[in-house]
């Protein structure tokens, strides 16, 4: 009975690792359209915030990946948790 669930935890934990990827992908194209824009209109230090948040912000992702491949488990069970509380209607 343990093996199907630690398979099913593997394989959930790579999606989040999958999404993780394209989350970050996302954010790195978005925040360079948001601080090419806040440059070009001379809004300098808000092009700079921009920029260090969305390096924070890889940082954090990769960080959240690393961790994930380490204890897949564990990453899995969190998914589930969160899953679990926004479908629950109570």
């Amino acid at each position: 009975m343990a093996i199907p669930f630690a398979v099913a935890a593997g394989q959930f934990g790579r999606q989040i690792l999958k999404h993780l990827g394209k989350g970050q992908k996302w954010v790195g194209k978005k925040t360079a359209i948001g601080a090419d824009l806040a440059a070009k209109k001379g809004w300098h230090g808000t092009s700079k915030f921009i920029t260090g948040t969305s390096q924070k912000t890889s940082q954090g992702i990769k960080w959240a990946g690393k961790k994930a491949k380490k204890y897949p488990k564990t990453t899995a069970a969190l998914g589930g948790a969160a899953i679990w509380d926004i479908l629950d209607n109570d």
